[in-house]
């Protein structure tokens, strides 16, 4: 075992439930990996409370002092590679497969990984939207449209992000944009179902995961992290159906084509 600060230890500890949460890993988890990092140090009584939006980390040093820290959570993503090679780091760190400063220069190198080629995001956005389109009915031509539109909001999802868009008003003009984009195709001529094309598209923004995960909580008895959570998930998806349905309006209003 490897001697390091407490503070140090602590910190640690700290920054890898930190990156967990940031990632989109549930609470429990969060918690799990910062006490385990301190239990595999020789460190006593630790205890962690998480949430979507930040954490407090204790523990008992071999020198019967008690340290804490508090850690925000101020930026969310989903990126469940970091979230994976952060509990087998513990994993590892448990099993004593790999030394303290060695996990400290992983998870360093964990948080500095970069995301996906954007070549690579676009493409998968492009046919997630047209194969959730056939899933939900639609025809050949609406998957094709779909394909298109999906490469779109992954463009406009990258922008927002570089501006530093809040996640509403991202999900907002996603909806807003996808549902115009589609009526106006219809109101061109190609034969596509706009309702269905639509639907298959936008479910690239429904905050699946954080649903699953704020329910996650909840059963297992994290009510605030996992009431948190589900209002975060149900703000976002009330964004995406309002920008929709403000397209559907404006469009109506404005008596360009025809809604069926």
């Amino acid at each position: 075992m490897e001697s390091m600060q407490p503070e140090d230890l602590l910190l640690f500890a700290a920054d890898a439930a930190r990156l967990m949460l940031e990632s989109g890993g549930e609470t429990y988890r969060a918690e799990d990996a910062a006490m385990g990092i301190i239990s595999s140090q020789g460190g006593a009584e630790a205890e962690c409370f998480a949430t979507s939006t930040g954490l407090m980390l204790s523990y008992t040093g071999e020198d019967g002092k008690v340290r804490s820290v508090v850690r925000r959570v101020k930026k969310r993503g989903m990126n469940l590679e970091k979230v994976s090679r952060i509990h087998a780091l513990v994993e590892a760190l448990q099993a004593d497969r790999i030394g303290l400063a060695a996990a400290m220069n992983e998870l360093d190198g964990i948080e500095r990984m970069r995301e996906r080629p954007a070549a690579i995001m676009t493409l998968a956005s492009a046919f997630g939207a047209a194969f959730f389109t056939l899933l939900f009915g639609g025809s050949l031509a609406d998957a094709i449209a779909a394909v298109f539109l999906g490469a779109l909001l992954s463009f406009l999802i990258r922008g927002f992000q570089r501006l530093k868009f809040p996640e509403f008003l991202t999900s907002l003009a996603g909806g807003a944009v996808i549902a115009l984009a589609s009526l106006a195709l219809r109101s061109l001529g190609a034969p596509i179902n706009p309702d269905t094309l639509i639907i298959g598209v936008i479910m690239l923004l429904v905050p699946g995961v954080a649903i699953t995960n704020a329910i996650r909580d909840i059963i297992a008895g994290d009510l605030v992290a996992g009431i948190a959570r589900g209002a975060d998930a149900i703000i976002t998806a009330a964004s995406i159906s309002a920008g929709a349905g403000a397209a559907f309006a404006v469009w109506k209003l404005l008596g360009i084509g025809g809604l069926r």
